[in-house]
């Protein structure tokens, strides 16, 4: 059973993206369609017969688009008290390579961190630094892992690593930035996303409240709650790092809830939304009240069992996007499904513009 469902997630849906006719929420395809746009999946160039590969981060550099994203090598296992663990001791990694014209392949395929390591990688996000230069921002635990035995380490909990990639395209120079509770044992941290702008690195930390922190004076901090009318309450996250449009910052956020399938069997569900804010951070301008992507069972969720194919767990019902920019009037963003597959969506910028409502 659960090699049955592992697969399904490599082999399924390759050439020809289905149409669901079941109820439930649109599949990844339909609602790239229902913005006015395409989601193509990638399918080329991926690490062999690994379980999954997920969280996708694009980022154009020095005239090339480049992709980083989490693979998970191995399904997961559990123990007698049913806690995690990677089979054969293989966590997740951080894969990068050079995507390709179709959008659906990646060449030059590589992992990031080559060298051996005890933790596992996960939720890449590519950014240019103020000096130009190429940087990949990660989150690094011991999670799942045999290394998970000692709550009073550091990376017990998950925290927020960033290096330099440089110009062999290995992730070097790793540094755990000194921010909120990242160095903090027993305290996680992640979903930041860090950018360039006035000249200066910063790193926009939270959602809701918005707070920006920044290399020179004190952190921005801005009040959203106008954003519980889309999340009504349910705990925010930062998707993407806000892109410029000129005039105003476009940033993606999501927030998730539990919800149940309709024989009343739970799940952990994903929706992406999207706001405006003005330049410096300031004024929340326009929101979306609907979410513009929602994670669907209608895309498969994987499924983990025990020894005996009984179902213990499941990953979640979930369309995150961990990377986007503008190519003209063209959005294009990376898209990761239900932790188990990733591509790429594009639209004309209207099409997001055009479902943001004013905020009071």
């Amino acid at each position: 059973m659960q090699s049955q469902t592992r697969y399904y997630h490599l082999y399924s849906d390759v050439i020809h993206p289905t149409k669901s006719t079941d109820d439930g929420v649109p599949t990844v395809y339909e609602q790239a369609e229902n913005l006015g746009g395409k989601f193509t999946r990638i399918v080329k160039g991926l690490p062999k017969d690994h379980v999954a590969n997920f969280s996708p981060s694009i980022v154009r550099f020095n005239g090339s688009l480049y992709i980083a994203w989490r693979s998970q090598p191995e399904a997961f296992g559990f123990r007698y008290d049913n806690k995690y663990f990677y089979l054969n001791g293989q966590p997740n990694e951080i894969y990068f390579g050079m995507l390709g014209s179709d959008d659906a392949s990646v060449i030059g395929t590589k992992k990031l961190r080559p060298k051996k390591h005890r933790l596992s990688y996960e939720d890449p996000r590519l950014f240019i630094g103020p000096d130009d230069n190429l940087y990949v921002q990660f989150v690094a635990s011991t999670y799942a892992s045999k290394f998970d035995s000692n709550p009073n380490k550091l990376f017990s909990q998950p925290k927020v690593i960033v290096c330099w990639i440089n110009d062999k395209f290995d992730a070097v120079s790793a540094a755990i930035p000194p921010i909120g509770k990242n160095r903090v044992v027993g305290a996680p941290e992640k979903n930041w996303a860090f950018f360039s702008a006035n000249n200066e690195l910063n790193c926009l930390y939270s959602t809701r409240p918005l707070v920006v922190e920044r290399e020179s004076g004190t952190p921005i901090e801005l009040d959203t709650k106008a954003l519980d009318k889309a999340a009504q309450g349910c705990p925010t996250f930062n998707s993407t790092v806000p892109i410029d449009l000129g005039y105003c910052y476009l940033v993606f956020y999501h927030w998730k809830h539990m919800t149940c399938t309709p024989d009343g069997k739970p799940y952990l569900i994903y929706h992406v939304g999207a706001y405006l804010v003005n330049k410096d951070f300031t004024q929340l301008t326009y929101m979306t009240e609907e979410p513009l992507f929602t994670g669907s069972l209608n895309d498969r969720v994987i499924e983990w069992t025990d020894t005996f194919g009984n179902p213990v767990s499941n990953q979640p019902a979930v369309i995150l996007p961990f990377g986007a920019f503008m190519e003209d009037d063209e959005l294009v963003m990376s898209l990761g499904v239900n932790d188990a597959f990733m591509g790429i969506f594009r639209t004309k910028l209207e099409n997001i513009m055009r479902r943001m409502k004013k905020v009071d």
